[in-house]
């Protein structure tokens, strides 16, 4: 292992542990994101809270530079424009391994200072210090009400949304999902699979859920994919139950790729067939524009994916599987 990137997993690790230590859930970024590491949020009496925050982790004494009683960071204009647009919260946390020192900042415009070159710095004061005080501050500026939490998760999502929809032209895709039987907290850890549903996991999850079941976790931390029940086992001397299910992007997750695609690209998505009724003589483009050949505008209740039919999120027939 290179020793940068040896330097970098210290910083990881330290942060993951203070989080942790704290009370709060810490998730390694497991897909590229630009520029953010990791994601955290608070539990409130066990159970997670939906209040993400968005972590970009530097390691490293070479960060520290000192000015006054804060030290500045530097960065580009590139992850700075990005984090302002991300739909969730972003801090940068500092790492010092040689004195164990975390520092974090919110990376919020007014706090920025600009420079010719394209680069900006932040201040972030010494006090700033990763601890129970810092946590419990930055949570009260987390937005918690429903449809922000459903926003952060769809956002936080988007990256493993794009794999899934690439993997599954070619893959059947699995998760895996555990059930502790005894306990109230019944819904902990679940792993994302290809082709092989007992294969290795190509990503693993602490997504928890107490007094629920399959249906409930699933429209909660999955709203974007439809699931068929494939079978399910129990491990542990009885005490956990594993659950496989086959997976695949539904239509909330195949609309919201396209709107991240317009967001991106700024192209809308051009499918006249799917809104005009259709001719025997076809369109040209200034039919669009044409009252006498515009039939009907229509807006399909459900989506055909590869010869098949889904109406939002569901469990899925036998017979639909591939």
């Amino acid at each position: 292992m290179r020793e940068t990137n040896a330097t970098e997993r210290l910083g990881v690790n330290a942060v993951e542990r203070a989080f942790l230590e704290l009370g709060w859930l810490f998730r390694e970024q497991s897909i590229n994101d630009y520029g953010i590491d990791a994601q955290a949020e608070p539990k409130s009496d066990g159970i997670p809270t939906g209040q993400l925050i968005a972590l970009q982790i530097k390691t490293g004494r070479s960060y520290f530079r000192k000015r006054g009683d804060n030290v500045v960071f530097y960065g580009d204009r590139r992850h700075l424009d990005y984090w302002q647009h991300h739909i969730l919260p972003v801090f940068i946390i500092l790492h010092n391994p040689e004195s164990e020192v975390t520092l974090w900042q919110r990376v919020e415009r007014n706090l920025v200072e600009e420079h010719k070159d394209g680069r900006w710095s932040i201040l972030i004061p010494l006090t700033n210090k990763l601890d129970a005080a810092a946590v419990e501050y930055i949570r009260h500026g987390i937005s918690s009400d429903p449809a922000s939490v459903r926003r952060f998760r769809l956002a936080a999502d988007f990256p493993l949304m794009r794999e899934v929809s690439d993997k599954e032209a070619e893959h059947s895709v699995f998760l895996r999902i555990e059930e502790w039987i005894n306990k109230s907290l019944n819904f902990r850890d679940s792993a994302l699979v290809y082709s092989d549903p007992e294969g290795r996991a190509a990503h693993q999850f602490s997504r928890w859920l107490a007094f629920s079941d399959i249906a409930s976790f699933m429209k909660l931390y999955f709203p974007w994919l439809d699931y068929q029940h494939v079978s399910s086992e129990e491990t542990v001397g009885s005490e956990v139950e594993e659950h496989v299910l086959e997976v695949k992007v539904n239509v909330l997750g195949r609309s919201f790729l396209e709107v991240e695609d317009y967001v991106e690209t700024g192209e809308t998505p051009q499918d006249e067939r799917a809104y005009y009724g259709e001719t025997e003589e076809g369109y040209s483009e200034d039919d669009y524009f044409d009252e006498d050949k515009i039939t009907a505008i229509r807006i399909p209740a459900t989506t055909s994916d590869r010869g098949r039919e889904f109406t939002g999120q569901h469990c899925f027939r036998g017979s639909d599987r591939r």
